[in-house]
Order: structure tokens, then sequence, then C-alpha cells
């Protein structure tokens, strides 16, 4: 069916073509799949590492939170970046570079090389998550934008899924540095497909019919006219809306939870008593698969409830704490219940995210939603993508149990559920 309409019958017109869906989905999917694969593949890695480097816990957790300082370092100009050189290009160029991170790890030969690495992997990630955010909104409208940031978000639970699995086997056939090396080469191949299928601007995709481009120019630059963006206004001027601080209170408490839960998982479970460090894989891969299937079933509701995203985004918080909660309440004699809990808990984690920064896009003009979603990302990765392995690692080397830890981070999931129900808009909105 072509798109002809133009005006307020774009929804339909434009969503009635599969080729943005085909052409900018798949390619921007993959590309964020391989990043989060390289920034959560060190969990399943970290007790053969820490033994190799002779690591204690409070190290082995500042290992995988010191990601998140040079994750924030680039996050905070990832939007200026964007702005200036393009979505594809910020992304492109930080591809190429965040593989030499990836490979580059395998080298490291102690502790202070190995934070060094894990660094520069979060300095060379830190521009793709706004920078992602932009390019979907340039090439969807808003009836669309909620399936669309949910499809993308969908990578980041397969990239977790996978990290555990092809891990695992890597380890249980060869060693860790063999596994970082394997794992890292993608991000370089799939730089070369990103250069080559993603257009820079609507009109350079020879695959999307005219009526269609011109539909989706169309209802792009109305939904800016209806925003009224005050171009005077400087890009600070968005800390006064109080959706904005709102959002990071949750982001920081949920985004807590689960950078705790992805580094330490794997260790959780040997502590259980799982010997075989590919069933560890499996494991720890499993309820980021079922958090592929909540992204799916969340982004689709909400998009059919009128873009509702602010119960949509609280509620599954506050129960992803309380069934992380109700599985450290169990006695080790339940193992087996406890474990069921733990991959139960990853169907709603990351239910929120897509939605809150398609809310951040909803809300407010071009010029204020790019520093929101910026200056939220950023604190609240900085802050919690730190503060998860780090408390973690600290509250078992004081106590010698994961326990009382990962009920900490259930209470975090549940107090950001309870913050996120608070979000009831923008001034503007």
């Amino acid at each position: 069916m072509s798109s002809t309409t133009i005006g307020p019958a774009l929804g339909r017109s434009a969503t009635t073509s599969r080729a943005r869906w085909v052409n900018i989905l798949p390619i921007v999917f993959v590309m964020y799949t391989i990043a989060y694969f390289d920034r959560a593949n060190i969990g399943i890695a970290l007790p053969f590492i820490r033994k190799d480097l002779a690591l204690d816990a409070v190290q082995a957790g500042l290992v995988g939170g010191v990601f998140a300082w040079g994750y924030a370092v680039t996050q905070i100009f990832s939007g200026w970046m964007t702005l200036r050189l393009g979505a594809r290009n910020t992304i492109g160029w930080a591809l190429i570079l965040w593989g030499f991170a990836a490979v580059g790890t395998a080298f490291v030969n102690s502790y202070h090389e190995l934070l060094i690495a894990r660094i520069l992997l979060g300095l060379f990630e830190g521009p793709v998550f706004a920078a992602t955010a932009i390019l979907l909104s340039e090439w969807f409208t808003k009836p669309e934008r909620g399936r669309a940031f949910g499809y993308w978000n969908l990578s980041s639970p397969v990239g977790a899924f996978l990290a555990g699995p092809i891990s695992g086997f890597l380890l249980a056939h060869y060693d860790w540095r063999i596994m970082m090396i394997v794992e890292g080469l993608p991000a370089w191949i799939w730089a070369v497909l990103w250069w080559w299928r993603i257009p820079t601007s609507l009109d350079r995709a020879r695959w999307l019919g005219d009526g269609e481009r011109e539909a989706v120019r169309a209802e792009l630059a109305a939904e800016q006219a209806e925003l009224k963006p005050e171009t005077s206004a400087p890009w600070w001027s968005v800390l006064a809306e109080p959706a904005v601080w709102l959002t990071l209170g949750g982001f920081t408490l949920i985004n807590l939870l689960i950078s705790g839960y992805t580094l330490w998982l794997p260790s959780l479970l040997k502590s259980m008593g799982i010997a075989s460090i590919e069933l560890v894989g499996w494991l720890s891969g499993a309820p980021f698969l079922l958090g592929m299937a909540g992204i799916w079933v969340i982004t689709r509701h909400s998009d059919a409830r009128g873009q509702e995203r602010r119960w949509h985004a609280a509620i599954p918080t506050f129960a992803t704490g309380v069934v992380l909660i109700l599985a450290m309440l169990l006695p080790p004699q339940l193992m087996v219940l406890q474990i069921g809990l733990l991959i139960l808990s990853g169907f709603p984690m990351k239910m929120f995210l897509p939605l809150i920064f398609a809310r951040l896009t909803e809300i407010l003009p071009r010029e204020k939603a790019v520093p929101a979603v910026v200056i939220v990302s950023t604190t609240a990765n900085l802050l919690a993508g730190f503060g998860g392995p780090v408390m973690i690692g600290y509250i078992y080397h004081v106590t010698g149990a994961y326990t009382v830890a990962f009920a900490a981070l259930g209470l975090a999931g549940v107090i950001g559920g309870m913050i996120f129900a608070l979000v009831t808009g923008a001034r503007r909105a």
C-alpha cells in the first residue's frame, strides 16, 4: 500500500508501509545488541578474571562499575555530538572505537589495566543511547514511537541473554581472554554494515516511497510545531521540568537494580552450588530472554492505550523489586524456587526503558528532548551503573553472602516504581 496521505491521517499511512521498519530497526537492533553484549559479558567472566588477576570482591565491583564513569563522560556530550555530527555518524564511529576497547580487554594483565579497558569501553559506548533515541525520533512519528523504541530496547535483554550462554561456552572450552577477543570483533563487522545501510536523512533513503517520505516529514514537522519550542531558551531550561527530575530518580533506582543484578547474578548462581559454567551462563541469560517478551508486551499495550507511559513504566518496575525481594527471603532449601523467581524478575525488569525516553521525546520539543534524554541517561547510568556493582561487591565483602545485597536491589526497584508513578507530565504536557 502506498503512503500518500498527509496530515492527520499520517499515522495510518506511515505505519502501513514496512519500509522504515525493515530498513532501520533491524540495523539499530543488532547494533545495540552488540553494545549491550560487550558491556554485560564481564559478569560471566568475572569469577575467572578475579582468580587470574587476584581481585577481591570490592575490586571486582569496581571493575564492573567503572564502565559507568567512562559512559557518563561521553554521554554528557552525546547530545552536542548528535546534533552536530548526526546520529548516524555518532553511532558509526562509536562502533569502531568500542570494538578496540572490547578486544583490548583480552590483553590486560593487572587490575589497573582492566579498569582502564572498562573505562574506555564506557567512553566509546557513551554517546550511543542518546544518539539512537534521536535517530529513531527522526524516522518514526509519535503514534509509532512507542513500538519503535520498544523494538530497539528489546536489544538490551537480547545482548544480556546472549552474553550468558555464548560466554559460558567460550569459557568452558577456551578462556576469558579468547572470549573477549571473539565477542569484541562483531562491533567492527557491524560498523561496516551501519555506514552502508543507514541513510543520512529521509531524502537519502532510496527504499522509501515519495508519498511516505513526505508524510513522515510533514508529521514530524507538525509535532515540533505543536510543542512550540522556545528557540531562545538555553538547554539547561529543561531542568525546570519536574518530569525530568522524577524520571531521573526512578531511572537511577531501577538502573541500580539492573546493573548490580547483571554483573553479579552469575556469581550468585555459582555461590548456590551450580558448578557448570555453561549452566550458569544459560541461567544468567534466561531472565533477559523473558525481558524481551516483557518489552514486547508493554510497548504494544502502551501504544494501544493511547500512548500511556507512566503506569506502564511504574507498575513493572515496582513488581521487579517485589519479586527480587521475595527470592532473597526464601531459605536455601528452596533453591529451585529461588532461581525461578530470580529468572521471573527479568520479565518486568526492563519494561520501563523504552517508555520513559519515548515519553520525554513526546512531551518536550526537540531542543529540550535531546538534553533531557542526555541528562537522565547520563546521570542515572553514572550513579547506578557504578553504584550497583560496587554496592553488591561491598556488601558481599562485609557479609560473605549475596542475600542482603540482592534484597537491597529489590528495594531500589520498589521505590523506583513509586517514583515513576509520580511522573504526571511536564509543564508543556
